[in-house]
């Protein structure tokens, strides 16, 4: 029998790759030309909005959004929100396209077979059937969400919390585990420094010291555990 896999689109990974996009955007100008930055998206147009610096016309930090086919206005002066106001916004259309993931985890609890979900910058949804115990995909450039099922607690091995590290690194956005009782969520709301990537290294012994938590901040990462 062949293995689930399926590619598709929804109105919320779209909104989280928007918003991802945009965020990402905006610290890219901040850090490339010294501004104050904010921004906002109103349905298929993008505001951005600086102050004490000067931009061009054509910024290359918001060509994937102009790409898919968003008009890009950019204004000298207030409005919008900043970038780690948009990572925080992000996160609820991101909770919606992980649920999408919770279908399959009585199967990992019966089987121990695990499941991935995967959410690219061009906001596709990818979902693929592991192996029992380990889900093992070619490397993806350009995610922005994974996440997969445990068949016993939502709780990261050492091994998860490396790759989710990795992930933070190479431009991740989320990251994620679900089983049957709960969903941890891991997600950024600004740029990655040292000391998160150190967090997020040993983010199993952190949980373990605190199983009853609902959410920590621990700097520029946010986690969370979803009692569904």
């Amino acid at each position: 029998m062949s293995k689930l896999e399926r590619l598709y689109r929804t109105s919320e990974s779209s909104k989280l790759s928007n918003l991802v996009l945009l965020a990402d955007g905006l610290l890219s100008i901040s850090a490339e030309y010294g501004c104050e930055a904010s921004g906002e998206l109103r349905d298929s147009e993008v505001f951005v909005y600086y102050r004490n610096c000067s931009v061009g016309e054509d910024l290359f930090e918001l060509e994937e959004l102009e790409e898919r086919g968003l008009e890009i206005h950019l204004i000298d002066g207030f409005g919008g929100k900043d970038a780690g106001s948009l990572l925080e916004e992000a996160r609820e259309p991101a909770v919606r396209v992980l649920n999408e993931l919770r279908q399959y985890a009585p199967l990992t609890y019966m089987t121990g077979t695990e499941y991935a979900l995967l959410v690219l910058r061009t906001g596709e949804v990818y979902i693929a059937e592991g192996g029992f115990g380990k889900v093992v995909l070619p490397y993806i450039k350009e995610v922005i969400l994974e996440a997969h099922t445990h068949p016993g607690t939502c709780l990261p091995s050492a091994r998860d919390c490396s790759e989710i590290a990795a992930g933070f690194m190479d431009g991740l956005y989320a990251g994620g585990i679900i089983s049957m009782g709960c969903t941890l969520l891991v997600y950024r709301v600004g740029p990655l420094m040292e000391e998160d990537v150190e967090t997020l290294m040993r983010l199993h012994q952190v949980l373990g010291e605190n199983p009853t938590f609902s959410q920590v901040k621990l700097g520029s990462i946010r986690v969370e555990i979803l009692i569904p």
